[in-house]
């Protein structure tokens, strides 16, 4: 009977630093989280990076818009290898804010969105804690 040991993969903690880098990645959606105090409300979003903040856009009218502004959000990325079960995610925690588009970077403008239709609220989340893990083949 053949034993073979399988590797497992190992799980380890990221510095905030090596988390910024991987968010530089092109990883397109992200994932914004927040609670009314009796649900909690998942929204998927395109993001950018800039300024030590993460970006998106969204509807004026939309309920991210409403909701979000100057409430303590999540914004979990992921980016994931099936074959080689390996992988990452990131969370930053921190307080979302609509802002008017005379303050938002320059290149923001050109943030693609996949979803048809205007979206011209800027969304910016000063990050109060990034943390991550990465899922790494062991070999």
């Amino acid at each position: 009977m053949d034993r073979t040991h399988t590797a497992q993969p190992a799980l380890v903690e990221l510095a905030p630093y090596e988390c910024w880098q991987l968010l530089e990645e092109p990883v397109p959606i992200a994932r914004v989280v927040w609670t009314d105090g009796r649900s909690a409300t998942i929204v998927p979003v395109n993001y950018a990076v800039a300024g030590g903040a993460l970006w998106f856009q969204s509807s004026p009218g939309s309920r991210l818009a409403r909701e979000c502004n100057g409430r303590q959000v999540l914004v979990e990325i992921d980016s994931v290898d099936v074959t080689t079960r390996s992988g990452w995610s990131v969370i930053v925690a921190g307080v979302a804010q609509n802002v008017e588009a005379d303050d938002v970077p320059n290149f923001l403008g050109e943030l693609e969105v996949w979803p048809r239709g205007p979206r011209t609220t800027f969304v910016r989340v000063h990050p109060d804690e990034v943390t991550g893990r990465r899922l790494s083949p062991r070999h």
